[in-house]
């Protein structure tokens, strides 16, 4: 394990700092148990000290190596951060800042700037912290867009879309914290994936589902796969939008597209798999490629006739004379002469006029 799949933090700050530059959502350890221990395969590695410091670490106790061992397989998904054993308490009590109790002993948990932590509370195997990883790397209301769209919207759950128009700030600024409570407290929260979409730049995308302009902000819910949607500009609020979804209040509509063909099929199924579609693609055509490869050595002609049927490497004059016949050149035309030393020679003239001589046999 490197540094670069875990970062050390010292602080309630600069876990906030290093953890969430990139990424809305980071995980983090504490264990008090925690210590610099000698260990001589990481001292005889060729790592840094800070990476040597930092390995052992996260090898000195089992809660942080399952967290280690989970962050070096998903680190391209996650942020993950280590809170070392001198950590102050003050520091630690910050991430608790919302009312929540701050654990006796170590700890392991989900932080997202101005949302509560979450503790992982459940077994502490690799898989099962791994799966709760997944579940909750998203931010508690994401944004939607091009870019990630149906990533999200097959993970599981039907989407909370909130569409907003961009210039209406203050209203936005409002709608927005109002998703934001309720994907955190809400009475259905954990049933739906929470996201906001700029309804101008989207206009065309969220007019299949009847949102007008002029009806922003506007709360729908869409089950992707299904392509089935609730909408119902009469209904007003967050909560009691999702409350008339799940009472049935709100009738299910059919999204608006035209029917796929095998073709939009294949390719909705190669967008879907990446990126595992694009590297079998690109594994494909590299094989092919490979196959097709001209050799680096020289370019061998055939054999010639005789050498690829050996029956015939017999010339033509030695195949007459193994049947005991020559050719006599003659003035006018060829003879051909059979003989033999223990017949007779008799002249004959074929119908072609070609004297033949010929010798029977005593």
């Amino acid at each position: 394990m490197s540094s670069r799949a875990v970062h050390i933090v010292p602080s309630y700050k600069e876990a906030k700092q290093k953890l969430l530059e990139k990424l809305p959502v980071a995980f983090i350890v504490y264990d008090p148990d925690v210590d610099l221990a000698g260990n001589s395969a990481i001292d005889a590695s060729g790592a840094t000290e800070e990476e040597k410091e930092a390995e052992k670490l996260i090898q000195s106790t089992e809660r942080t190596r399952i967290f280690g061992q989970v962050a070096r397989k998903l680190q391209a998904e996650g942020s993950f951060g280590l809170l070392s054993s001198d950590t102050a308490r003050e520091e630690i009590e910050q991430f608790f800042d919302n009312g929540a109790e701050v654990p006796s002993g170590g700890f392991i948990a989900r932080i997202e700037d101005g949302i509560p932590i979450k503790i992982f509370d459940g077994e502490m195997t690799s898989n099962s912290f791994m799966e709760f990883v997944k579940e909750n790397n998203l931010p508690v209301v994401i944004e939607l867009g091009g870019h990630n769209f149906r990533f999200v919207g097959r993970r599981g759950k039907p989407l909370a879309i909130g569409v907003y128009d961009p210039e209406e700030e203050a209203k936005t600024y409002k709608f927005r914290q109002e998703m934001k409570n309720y994907a955190v407290k809400g009475a259905h929260k954990d049933e739906y994936i929470f996201g906001t979409m700029d309804g101008k730049k989207w206009d065309k995308f969220v007019a299949q589902f009847s949102i007008t302009k002029q009806s922003l902000p506007e709360l729908f819910v869409l089950d992707v796969p299904d392509r089935t949607y609730w909408q119902d500009s009469s209904v007003f609020g967050v909560a009691e939008f999702i409350s008339a979804v799940k009472n049935d209040e709100v009738e299910s509509r059919e999204q608006e597209g035209k029917k796929k063909g095998p073709l939009d099929e294949f390719l909705q199924l190669f967008v879907d798999y990446m990126p595992w579609s694009l590297l079998a693609m690109f594994t494909l055509f590299g094989v092919t490629f490979y196959l097709f490869l001209p050799s680096d050595g020289p370019l061998i002609p055939p054999p010639p006739h005789e050498e690829r049927n050996p029956r015939f490497k017999v010339s033509g004059a030695e195949l007459l004379d193994q049947l005991g016949l020559k050719v006599v050149e003659g003035d006018d035309d060829k003879n051909l002469e059979q003989s033999k030393t223990d017949g007779t020679k008799s002249k004959e003239k074929g119908s072609d006029g070609v004297e033949v001589e010929s010798k029977k046999d005593k």
